[in-house]
Order: structure tokens, then C-alpha cells, then sequence
């Protein structure tokens, strides 16, 4: 059970961390990288599930060529949405994977406010990556549904938003946020 008392203990490490000049720069490729990960497995399962379940209904093999054919020539509309759906969640998250890595590794992996944080974010990951295979089951089954994983990949920048808010809200870790913001410029 986290209490106030461990919350404010970790703020003041990690701002006593994050104020520490000798500590490396963090990477901006690697933030990117972590960024991506999860709009990538959205446009990736959505891009898989649309070439199979085209195939399937035109009565053809699955292959890399068609998939890319379909992509091509303007008919898949649901993976043109998880694309740009998935570069808004990379561009909405970087800040956060920026500013997380921006603290020295050691805190990040000793606070148990950071691993209260990761155990909400992993729970919220494994939902979405299972509502996502959820959808892409859903659309061999119907079609329609083929636009159900670029749909889910919008809802879902809401509610992390939404949940982020409230686990900020919750510890009071706004004003952690804006120190380092603060400390980092």
C-alpha cells in the first residue's frame, strides 16, 4: 500500500535525482522507440488482420504482395486510420516516455511511486493489446469490424489520457511534473 508519506519521500529523490548534473542525458531515439511500441502493435495487427480478412473474402492466399497491393491502391482505409492514429499516440506519449527517462535509471527502478505507476501502465497495456486482438478476431467474422481496431486505438487515447490524469490527480504528482519540467530546461 503506497502511502502520502512514500509519495512525498519519492518526489524528493527523484527530484534530488533529476537536479543531479552528472547523471547521463537521456536518449531521444530510445524515448521514440518506446513511444512507438504500442501504436506499432495497433497498425501492425490492424495491417495483418486487414490482408487476411481481404484474402480470405476474395477468395486468396494471404501474402506480403497482396497486403501490399491492397495498401497501394487505396482500398485499406481501416490501416490508413490506425497509421495516423497510431503517429497521434506516439506524439501524445513521447512527453511522458521523455520526461520518465529523464530521471536516473536507479530511482526509476527503487520508488515505489514509479512501480505503483508501471503496474497501472502494464494492466493498461495488456488490456489494450487484448481488446485489440479482441477486434482483429471480431472482423473475420465481419468485415465492418476491420475499422473497430483504428476506433479502439482513438478510445484508448482517451482513457490513458483520462487515467493518467487521475493517477496524477490521485498522488499529487502534477507538481512533481512541473518541477522537473522546471529542473530540466
Amino acid at each position: 500500500m503506497l502511502t502520502f508519506n512514500d509519495v512525498n519521500r519519492d518526489f524528493k529523490v527523484i527530484l534530488d535525482g533529476v537536479s543531479d548534473t552528472n547523471r547521463p542525458v537521456p536518449s531521444i531515439a530510445k524515448a521514440l522507440r518506446v513511444s512507438l511500441t504500442l501504436p506499432l502493435i495497433g497498425i501492425i495487427l490492424s495491417t495483418i488482420t486487414f490482408g487476411a480478412v481481404c484474402a480470405i473474402s476474395n477468395h486468396r492466399d494471404f501474402s506480403i504482395g497482396l497486403l501490399i497491393s491492397y495498401i497501394l491502391t487505396g482500398e485499406a482505409i481501416p490501416v490508413y486510420m490506425a497509421m495516423v492514429v497510431g503517429a497521434f499516440q506516439g506524439i501524445m506519449l513521447l512527453p511522458y516516455v521523455s520526461l520518465f527517462h529523464s530521471i536516473p535509471q536507479n530511482i526509476r527502478e527503487n520508488t515505489p511511486l514509479i512501480a505503483h505507476m508501471k503496474r497501472a501502465i502494464f494492466k493498461g497495456m495488456a488490456l489494450y493489446v487484448s481488446v485489440l486482438f479482441i477486434t482483429c478476431i471480431m472482423s473475420f467474422y465481419n468485415a465492418m469490424y476491420l475499422f473497430a481496431t483504428p476506433v479502439v486505438m482513438i478510445i484508448a487515447i482517451f482513457v490513458t489520457s483520462f487515467t493518467v490524469n487521475l493517477q496524477v490527480s490521485k498522488f499529487g504528482v502534477g507538481v512533481l511534473i512541473n518541477k522537473l519540467k522546471k529542473n530540466l530546461k
